[in-house]
């Protein structure tokens, strides 16, 4: 990193950018090292084994990201740790990496002080993402960290940049009478978010956190923030962040532009899509060749992800976006699920319409998208779900035991190829169903290959 500005003699400037390795393995350290080599950006990194050596060092250097071995040759790792996170700015993410035998203490861990973990051994696939999504993290509290630096250089003991702060606490006073109770915010109220983003009006938000529109504070360009309610919640928003790194640069998937920490708080910063939910065009009527369109788009998206052994866990016409000029964007990764390194997923997620039997049952599965990639293509054949009930508990009962309706039956124009297809997707049993969804819209274009241009679907 170089210095904030052109003066040499800066007592201010800024040490090279670095990440501490403490008591990893040789290869662990390599590992590191190759990804490190990815960046476009010049990243040191320094071994440690002794805790000590690294005190001096971590309270002193610009450090980027720590990674901290715990295994079985410590008896108090968790202390290891605490005592890390002393030396460390509490912007810097703390990631332990975590020996199998060790792995039934990992919240004792980051109760300590660790922002995020990873069991060993380390691969080649999953890592990287996580990895990268921390040094994400730490790059943009080093930019705001940089950013406060100029201001307080550029306003330093001037009459000018008091007055403007006096200024500021009366408008905000003046705002409080006249406008109080409101939520809408005014430019000079809004609370800026890692010193970068301006929150402009709140969005929504659900069990987990809130939804905030903001805008970047230098080119006001408009973003989507995801907040958590609580701390807590950290670990559930950097894996979604590493789970949104496989999509980066698809079409139809969501980008993530940031990851910040404000309060405390891990903060996603997703880019701003406009347009109307599937459901909601559904509701207003759409023409055969827009349905089969977006349904091809969400397979590709569904596909690239199944590619990559992640699953959504919950598809389903409100979490389906399309933009104006009818690009298809599917939201809320926020439930999905990294299997790269287990079959199935042992939680019970997902919207009730559109969950498989066995993710009811709480065994989430790839096979488990491609049951709802069925319930939505029943519904845009038909117009009506395949199982339905007032009551939560019928409607789970339903999935789980009765068949659903001949899609011909309850249209006459569906293809009697296409319902094999949709049928084939909502078998019971999970290994009777296409594999994945290329799979699925592999064997779609086999039946069809002018899918797409308004032909198979009904009007």
């Amino acid at each position: 990193m170089i210095s904030l500005d052109d003066d040499s003699n800066d007592p201010q400037k800024m040490l090279p950018e670095t990440v501490l390795l403490i008591r990893l393995t040789p290869e662990e350290v390599q590992q590191v090292q190759a990804l490190l080599s990815h960046l476009d950006m010049p990243v040191e990194s320094m071994a440690f084994e002794e805790m000590e050596d690294l005190k001096n060092f971590a309270c002193e250097g610009e450090i980027l990201l720590a990674i901290l071995r715990v295994d079985g040759r410590r008896k108090r790792p968790d202390q290891d740790v605490r005592l890390l996170r002393n030396c460390l700015q509490p912007s810097v993410p703390l990631l332990l990496l975590v020996t199998p035998d060790q792995a039934s203490r990992i919240k004792k861990y980051l109760r300590a002080g660790s922002d995020e973990f990873w069991i060993l051994p380390l691969d080649s696939k999953a890592f990287p993402a996580r990895f990268y999504v921390l040094l994400q993290w730490a790059q943009s509290a080093v930019e705001e960290r940089e950013g406060m630096l100029r201001a307080g250089r550029a306003g330093k003991g001037g009459l000018a940049f008091l007055l403007s702060g006096m200024l500021e606490c009366v408008r905000g006073w003046l705002l409080r009478i006249f406008y109080g109770g409101r939520e809408r915010l005014t430019p000079d109220a809004a609370h800026l978010i890692a010193g970068k983003w301006v929150e402009v009006c709140r969005l929504g938000g659900g069990s987990f956190g809130d939804v905030w529109l903001v805008k970047e504070k230098e080119t006001e360009k408009l973003a989507v923030a995801k907040i958590p309610h609580t701390p807590k919640l950290n670990l559930k928003f950097i894996r979604e962040a590493a789970i949104l790194r496989y999509f980066a640069g698809h079409p139809n998937a969501v980008q993530v532009l940031d990851v910040v920490r404000a309060d405390g708080k891990v903060i996603l910063i997703q880019e701003y899509v406009e347009g109307k939910t599937l459901q909601d065009l559904l509701d207003e009527g759409m023409d055969p060749a827009a349905k089969e369109r977006a349904y091809l788009e969400l397979l590709n998206v569904v596909s690239h992800g199944h590619e990559q052994n992640i699953m959504h866990r919950d598809i389903k016409p409100e979490n389906i976006l399309l933009t104006p000029g009818g690009q298809l964007k599917l939201l809320d990764f926020g439930t999905a699920k990294d299997l790269t390194r287990r079959s199935i997923s042992s939680t019970v997620i997902g919207s009730r319409p559109y969950m498989a039997p066995e993710q009811i049952m709480g065994e989430s599965r790839l096979t488990s998208d491609v049951w709802a990639l069925g319930v939505v293509l029943y519904a845009l054949a038909t117009g009506f779900l395949p199982f339905y009930a007032e009551n939560e508990k019928e409607l789970m009962d339903s999935i789980l035991e009765t068949e659903p309706e001949s899609p011909c039956h309850l249209e006459p124009e569906v293809p009697g190829e296409l319902e094999k297809i949709i049928l084939k997707c909502l078998q019971k049993d999970w290994r009777n169903r296409y594999r994945s969804a290329g799979e699925l819209r592999a064997e779609l274009l086999l039946r069809f290959p002018r899918f797409g241009e308004g032909k198979v679907l009904p009007g």
